[in-house]
């Protein structure tokens, strides 16, 4: 389910799971299917476009129909129950298609404004609520509910017009299972990568772009450390470093290669987690059933 801009200054967290900040297409998420080996002729896809291949982030990340109808039909719920509080709810706008604003994964990936580093577009100032605004939004803040994984642990609230929205959409249960799914799925992301590093496939594309950079003159084990070594306040786009990093990815085809693997690091994971899968899409589902009716009625 879209997450809700607003926030409760007290610190309730809205799950905002973008651990690895990729983005997938639902048409992948629906097949489940790892996409073909990259080939080696014509010129390497955008960023954007591989971490579109990428399972895992389907499933959690995709922008799609259904996920805007949720999105649209849950702020509706939330703003009826606002103003029947006496409260006026301005409802957020759904988060766009992937806008390429996603951490890179592999180092410094692009220069290009899309999927480049320091571009995320600045989130809108919330303007200040009282208290009462803010009870009546995420309830008693006593009251939560929560799931946690090998790394993140997330709440939720359990009472106030926010909760009641997403139990309308999900049902009784369904937050809590929501909740816990995602963080099941966020932490297969996380697995995906440790094993990726062990991949002789994706070694060998490290051992190539380490080549490369070796004849530029710059020592570096692998993109990501170059990326960590690089000072603060660094421009990536006058940086000699940066420069031949990129300009090593496209001679070796690095990206492609690195999303790929990936990518099949991701779909073993969902291979051995297929009760995890199921229970996810059958929840998005009942979420978009739900949506819909919202959505056609005259009052929510």
């Amino acid at each position: 389910m879209p997450p809700i801009r607003s926030r409760r200054s007290a610190g309730i967290a809205l799950l905002l799971l973008l651990p690895l900040a990729l983005a997938a297409t639902a048409a992948w998420a629906l097949t489940g299917r790892t996409p073909a080996s990259p080939q080696s002729s014509g010129p390497e896809p955008a960023p954007t476009a591989l971490r579109a291949r990428l399972p895992l982030h389907g499933l959690l990340h995709a922008s799609t129909d259904a996920s805007r109808r949720v999105h649209q039909a849950e702020q509706r719920l939330v703003a009826a129950c606002m103003a029947a509080r006496g409260f006026r709810y301005d409802p957020a706008p759904a988060a766009a298609a992937d806008s390429g604003t996603s951490p890179a994964l592999f180092g410094i990936e692009t220069l290009d404004r899309q999927g480049g580093p320091g571009t995320r577009e600045p989130m809108p100032r919330e303007r200040p609520r009282d208290e009462g605004f803010d009870r009546a939004l995420y309830g008693d803040p006593a009251r939560t509910i929560s799931a946690r994984n090998k790394v993140l642990r997330v709440t939720r609230p359990a009472t106030g017009c926010l909760a009641e929205a997403q139990t309308r959409l999900l049902g009784r249960d369904g937050r809590t299972r929501d909740l816990t799914l995602r963080l099941r799925l966020d932490q297969g992301e996380r697995d995906a990568l440790r094993t990726l590093e062990k991949d002789p496939a994706f070694r060998a594309a490290d051992s190539r772009w380490r080549t490369c950079m070796a004849r530029a003159g710059v020592a570096a084990a692998n993109p990501r450390e170059l990326a960590r070594g690089l000072p603060r306040g660094t421009n990536p786009a006058t940086h000699p470093s940066v420069r031949a990093d990129l300009e090593c990815k496209e001679r070796t085809g690095y990206l492609e290669r690195a999303y790929a693997r990936l990518a099949a690091m991701q779909q073993r994971w969902l291979d051995d987690n297929q009760d995890a899968v199921t229970e996810w899409k059958a929840l998005r589902l009942r979420e978009d059933r739900a949506a819909r009716q919202v959505l056609k009625s005259a009052t929510p």
